[in-house]
């Protein structure tokens, strides 16, 4: 038998032949079934805002570091249980209502009216720790009425709640915590942010920013 040569539109529709041929080969293929996939729960860090404060309060009450808090002063703070792996419990603003409390949502009401701004972490701990049962609770404080805010502790002659300023180091806060007291060689410092605590050798160390919120602890003996 004598072969004819294909034309060039038989060369061309050949792949497409073949295409389709292979479709008809493919519907006769077994369907396979895929296992169902477990769920996978996954979870989620906190992103929230628990703010109880009027999201829309134009005031501004005259707020004064040395003075008690009063109606209508609005807090912004963040409290953290646990100090490893701590856990943020709280985050958003709170403001002191005509009876002097403040709203901590689930946690309840506490009485912030008419303390001065070291006396309130007190409560806010107490709140804090009665819901969630933990001894180790941090609370900052890190605003009020817009007024960023640094926390001063440990081995100082006049720790508590300081204005926060832009460019604020340990060595900076010192002096307006009026210098240290207890061993004179320390020079450790903590910092505390997020719940985390962070050690650092040296508080002259120019390389350790601060934050609005920190809480900065002095060393007595390292």
């Amino acid at each position: 038998m004598k072969l004819r040569p294909l034309s060039p539109l038989s060369l061309l529709s050949l792949p497409l032949a073949l295409a389709l041929s292979a479709c008809g080969t493919l519907e006769k293929l077994p369907k396979v079934s895929m296992p169902k996939l477990p769920d996978m729960k996954v979870k989620v860090p906190f992103v929230g805002d628990d703010s109880t404060a009027p999201s829309n309060d134009p005031d501004i009450v005259p707020f004064r570091l040395n003075e008690p808090l009063q109606t209508g002063h609005t807090l912004e703070i963040a409290a953290y249980a646990g100090q490893i792996s701590p856990s943020k419990m709280f985050a958003g603003r709170v403001m002191v209502d005509d009876k002097g409390q403040a709203d901590l949502g689930k946690y309840g009401m506490v009485k912030l009216g008419g303390l001065k701004l070291h006396e309130a972490l007190l409560p806010l701990e107490s709140a804090f720790r009665r819901h969630r049962g933990q001894s180790l609770i941090n609370v900052q404080i890190i605003r009020v009425e817009g007024l960023p805010l640094l926390s001063v502790r440990g081995a100082v002659k006049q720790p508590g709640i300081i204005q926060f300023v832009d460019g604020a180091t340990p060595a900076s806060v010192l002096r307006h915590a009026g210098g240290r007291t207890g061993d004179p060689t320390a020079t450790a410092v903590y910092v505390t942010r997020n719940g985390q605590r962070a050690f650092h050798v040296n508080y002259l160390n120019s390389e350790i920013p601060l934050e609005p919120g920190d809480i900065v602890t002095f060393s007595d003996s390292l």
